[in-house]
This record gives structure tokens, sequence and C-alpha cells, in this order.
């Protein structure tokens, strides 16, 4: 049972009511940590969302809303820290907002150009951008698991530039406006059935990924909860035994297909732009999987290129 909780800001001084520290009661069997976070913003005015909650020391991160207190690890007379992550936007909306832009772009600039003079090409590429970024909306809806609730807010909208513009307005002004394409180039029809490939890989890739991160019920024993939240599993399958980033990786080779098909200086730099973002959040998620797993994580792994990073 907890009965007190003592809460420090992250400058270091606790936080007060009546010049008193403030003690949180709460009742450890029936509350979760989401329940602490709503009781913490009573008195600290900072939304549950904006809040970073961890222990004195830092070792320990309180993410998972859901997880009941009494299997939290929070010990009663404990001083938890808490910091103020500033605006925030929920991963889901977030993914939303992101996917639906270019959908959008493409549209509206398919619609109002010169339809009776699109290529074969050009169609297809249309309904490539739109249907990938339809992918990505039904896998935030039925697939992905997300492992935090929100982003700052400026990352988000630094995300739906980096969607709405650089992909959706760029590629798709250049595509249906700036320049004209050849009609007949039959062999680059290749690339679209590589482009359908590299799609399916990288949604088989968040599945398995998906199913190492769902929740067990609660009619699980305590010990069994605690003990299998905290083990992660070595993805394996759907390139996962060459690198790390499966997803990453055939995410990039679906946009080099593209690339390739179109011709797009465009779709060119978005690619390029979209794998150095990709790879940087490969080679932290690789370290991050080596400190984990240990001797158990397999040595020959890249980061996100089979046998190069």
């Amino acid at each position: 049972m907890i009965d007190q909780i003592l809460i420090k800001r992250r400058k270091g001084e606790y936080i007060e009511q009546e010049g008193k520290a403030i003690n949180i009661q709460l009742n450890s069997t029936s509350q979760t940590i989401l329940s602490l976070k709503k009781e913490i913003a009573k008195i600290t005015k900072i939304k549950p969302i904006r809040q970073w909650l961890t222990t004195e020391d830092k070792q320990k991160v309180f993410e998972d809303n859901e997880l009941p207190l009494n299997l939290s690890g929070i010990k009663n007379g404990q001083t938890l820290v808490v910091k103020d992550l500033g605006p925030q936007m929920l991963w889901g909306a977030v993914f939303y907002i992101e996917y639906l832009g270019p959908i959008l772009m493409f549209f509206l600039l398919y619609k109002l150009g010169n339809q009776e003079n699109y290529t074969l090409m050009q169609k297809i590429a249309y309904w490539m951008v739109i249907l990938h970024f339809l992918k990505r909306i039904l896998e935030t809806k039925f697939v992905h698991v997300f492992s935090r609730d929100s982003m700052p807010l400026k990352r988000a909208l630094i995300n739906c530039l980096h969607y709405w513009i650089f992909c959706g307005f760029c590629i798709g002004i250049e595509l249906f406006y700036l320049r004209s394409f050849e009609k007949r180039q039959s062999w680059k029809f290749i690339f679209v059935a590589f482009f359908g490939l590299f799609e399916f890989l990288n949604l088989m890739c968040h599945i398995r990924l998906s199913s190492f991160r769902k929740k067990l019920e609660l009619k699980q024993s305590d010990a069994d909860y605690v003990a299998q939240n905290k083990q992660r599993q070595i993805p394996y399958g759907w390139g996962f035994g060459a690198v790390s980033s499966a997803n990453y990786f055939w995410e990039t080779m679906a946009w080099v297909s593209f690339s390739l098909f179109t011709c797009s200086y465009a779709a060119i730099a978005f690619t390029i732009f979209s794998f150095g973002q990709m790879l940087i959040w490969a080679k932290q998620k690789h370290r991050r999987y080596i400190k984990e797993f240990g001797d158990r994580y397999p040595r020959n792994r890249k980061a996100m290129v089979p046998y190069i990073i």
C-alpha cells in the first residue's frame, strides 16, 4: 500500500502547499500512474500529458500511464521528480495529421493539373503516394503501439513540415506542374513492383514490433506482469536478422523505388533527407539493443543498412 509520495520539481525544490512539501496519497491497489499524474496536476497545474515523471536519481521513468501503482516499484515516502515538458501533442494525433497532409496535397495538385496530358507514370505515382500514406494511417490505427503518449508540439510541427511540404507539395508540384515526362518507359514499371514489395515488408516489420509491445492483461499474476513488461524481445525475421531497424530500411527502399520510377528530383531529395534522419534513429536504437541485451544480441547486425551501417 502506498500512502504518501513526495514530489520535487526538476530544479530540485520540493513542490509546496501552504509552506510544506506536499504528500500525495493514493490507494495503490486501484490507482495507476495516470492517477498519480492527475493528482500532481491538481497542485502543479502541469497537465498529465506534459509531465515527465522519474525517480529522484532519474534512473526510472514512469511512462506507462496504465501501470498500477502497486506494480510500479514506487514505495511509501519515496520522492519523485516531475518536469514540465511544455506543449505536447498525442503521438496518434501527430501521425494522423502528418500522413493526411501529403494525401491532401497530392489530391489537390493532381486534380488542379492538366489531367488530360498526364502520362501513365504520373497517374501511377499519384496512387503510389496516396496508398503509401493511407497504409501509414491504417498502421497508426490498428498496428502501432506507442511507448510514449506524446511528443513536443515543436517537433510535431517540424514533422508536419517534412511530410506536407517536402513530400506532398514539392514532389507533387514537380510531378504535375513543373516537368514533362516521356510516355514510353515501360522498363521502369519494375520499380512499382519493388515499391509494393518493400511496403509489404515494412508493414510486416511494424506488425512484428507491435506484437512485442502489446500490454499483458492484468488477470495475470503481478509477478508475471512486471517480469514480462520489463523484458523486451530481440526482433527476428522480415529483415531484422540483418539490421536492428529493418522497418526503416524497407521504408527507405520503397522511396528509392519511387524515386527511380519517377526520376523526380524532389523525391530523390526527400528520400536522402528521410534516410539521414532514420539512420540517426536506427543507430540510437542499435546502441540501446546492444546495451539492453548484451552478449545475447547478434554482433553481426548493423543498425539500418545490411552489411554496411
